[in-house]
């Protein structure tokens, strides 16, 4: 596929993923954030087998393999427990934020684990996108009204989140390479989901399933296939073809959509600093995906 294909499926996969802050929000004091993070793995891994199945790829890694399967894997579940913890020590605003810098995390980490080359114009495009972010999610509030020693320990833990993000994207790359996107995204969900299968079971909160509406599985299963099984396929099928610098600077996307959709159906106001962000970040990611060249994959 062409860079201009590629482009559009990481941007339509990034709008599919911030669907998970409006059903969350709809969510919010019905479903344990703990079981819902569950939900949304096992859901993936549910929606995801049929297809693994039916390409022959139930096959187990080696050994070796599949404790880095199990690092991504936990990579990929842990920042989910951090913004739950980040959040009660700061606010959403922050956090946000902070989980959103792990494409920043990933341009400086990858030259150094897997020797990718960040160029000026790639740096500068990230830095320009992350700056739009910074304007859509503040939105003209100070982040800071309310520091404290407790606020700046959520702050650290938040980045800890977004640095294990970067890694889980960092160490994908040559899994993906290796095998593909679909292979990769679907050991990473199974096993993310049994480590939340323990965290859920431990505090006892699987009862709470009885008492689901449809209506709120319904919102589940979206978070499971929408927000999840398909973007994360097609966003790991992107690093066959893409540095993990490149795509992971699409998802400074996330939080504009999910702006986006607050306006769309919670009737939020669309400000020129939400505007003027959605205009920055979208320079910037023009600016990191002009420079880059589809490699042909082996």
């Amino acid at each position: 596929m062409s860079k201009l294909t590629w482009t559009l499926l990481l941007v339509l996969s990034m709008a599919c993923i911030a669907t998970i802050y409006p059903i969350t929000k709809h969510l919010n004091g019905v479903v344990d954030p703990y079981l819902l993070a569950f939900a949304r793995f096992f859901v993936a891994s549910i929606a995801l087998l049929p297809i693994i199945i039916y390409r022959r790829l139930l096959i187990l890694p080696s050994v070796k393999e599949l404790a880095l399967f199990g690092f991504i894997a936990v990579c990929a579940v842990a920042p989910t427990i951090i913004i739950v913890v980040g959040v009660a020590y700061t606010n959403s605003i922050v956090a946000s934020i902070l989980i959103n810098t792990n494409p920043l995390i990933v341009a400086l980490i990858a030259p150094f684990l897997i020797g990718e080359e960040v160029t000026r114009v790639k740096t500068l495009g990230l830095a320009v996108g992350f700056a739009g972010v910074l304007f859509v999610v503040l939105n003209g509030q100070n982040p800071l009204a309310d520091v404290n020693s407790a606020y700046l320990w959520g702050s650290l833990i938040l980045l800890f989140g977004a640095l294990l993000s970067g890694l889980n994207k960092t160490y994908s790359r040559n899994l993906v390479r290796k095998y593909d996107g679909l292979y990769v995204t679907f050991f990473a969900v199974v096993l993310g989901s049994m480590a939340l299968a323990l965290v859920v079971g431990f505090r006892h909160d699987f009862a709470q399933v009885l008492q689901f509406t449809p209506t709120t599985i319904f919102s589940l299963l979206a978070i499971g296939v929408v927000s999840t099984a398909f973007p994360w396929v097609v966003w790991s099928s992107s690093l066959k073809h893409l540095d993990v610098h490149v795509a992971a600077a699409f998802n400074l996307l996330v939080p504009v959509f999910a702006t986006l959709y607050s306006f769309a159906f919670f009737d939020e106001s669309l400000t020129l600093w939400m505007l003027g962000g959605l205009l920055l970040t979208s320079v910037g990611i023009y600016l990191i995906q002009r420079e880059e060249t589809i490699p042909i994959a082996t």
